[in-house]
């Protein structure tokens, strides 16, 4: 099972799709919209992957018989999710010169994802009451991740970010009469939405910190040795990293996340296998350190001893 290679020749349609559609766009939004997509193109070398995302609707298909046209279209919609919302962080994290240009392609995006969902959903389905939840959960979660310290406080809130997402899975759900499931697949995603925003925490950890951007690992550094936020420096981190071994703890959290999927009722074999990948390799990550710090302190020794006259 290859919860990627599998659903390769669909990606291929999703985003061809995705491309006619932003072709459309009025100048010259469309080339800045088009550009845009390039950056998290699934299939391009350089681009930020965003697999959950688009993958979804494929990953829960088994679960919710949704046909493949169907998968194609929410896996579509959520795209445009996708890219909405990453305008959104960006405009957020380090305003573009150009952001009038920007905020009016983000509203772009967000009709599209909107007309797909109306097409199957009318104004009295229930998918709009999650997808307010949805839109409310991203925004308190935006506006108070840094003074809340969800991380520390109550993780789960950490996945609210890139909640709307969770559309996809939602709204194949409500087509094939399984709204009963809503609740325990929401919960299944925000444990893999959890682990992959630690992930990504950790490899963009120096660039949220020069930011001041929330940070999960740094988070938890700050909880653990009592450091006030204010005062973590690339010092304190690199400590932490390569000298207490903070990595250890923050992969078993991720492993703690993935015995908790594993224990729920439903299941969604390709979700649960992205997620064993994300922990695998936290876990190779904070082994990795952990040698690294081993070699450190054999080198220093050997340096040591050397001074010392006794190798």
């Amino acid at each position: 099972m290859n919860w990627f290679k599998e659903f390769e020749s669909e990606l291929s349609v999703v985003f061809e799709e995705c491309e006619a559609v932003i072709s459309r766009f009025p100048a010259p939004l469309h080339e800045r919209g088009l550009q845009y997509l390039q950056g998290f193109h699934p299939f391009r070398k350089d681009s930020a992957k965003n697999y959950i995302c688009y993958l979804l609707p494929f990953w829960v298909k088994d679960l919710t018989h949704t046909s493949p046209e169907l998968c194609r279209k929410l896996s579509l919609a959520n795209v445009f999710v996708m890219l909405y919302f990453f305008v959104q962080d960006d405009l957020m994290d380090t305003a573009p010169e150009e952001w009038k240009e920007q905020l009016a392609l983000a509203n772009l995006f967000y009709v599209e994802f909107l007309e797909m969902y109306r097409e199957h959903f009318p104004s009295d389905s229930p998918l709009w009451s999650y997808f307010r939840t949805y839109i409310t959960e991203w925004t308190l979660t935006v506006v108070h991740e840094n003074d809340a310290d969800y991380f520390y406080h109550h993780a789960a809130m950490i996945a609210k970010k890139a909640g709307p997402l969770k559309l996809a899975s939602t709204a194949a759900l409500l087509l094939n009469g399984q709204a009963e499931l809503i609740s325990v697949v929401s919960s299944m995603v925000d444990r893999v939405l959890l682990t992959l925003q630690m992930m990504d925490d950790f490899v963009d950890w120096s660039e949220d910190l020069l930011q001041g951007s929330y940070n999960c690992l740094i988070s938890l550094i700050s909880s653990t040795y009592q450091i006030a936020p204010g005062q973590i420096t690339e010092e304190v981190v690199n400590q932490a990293l390569y000298l207490k071994g903070i990595m250890n703890p923050y992969a078993e959290m991720a492993a703690g996340n993935h015995k908790y999927i594993e224990k729920m009722q439903v299941n969604i074999p390709y979700l649960e296998a992205f997620h064993q990948l994300l922990c695998q390799q936290l876990q190779q990550e904070a082994e990795r350190i952990d040698e690294e710090r081993t070699q450190l302190l054999e080198g220093g020794l050997h340096y040591y001893l050397s001074k010392s006259n006794k190798i």
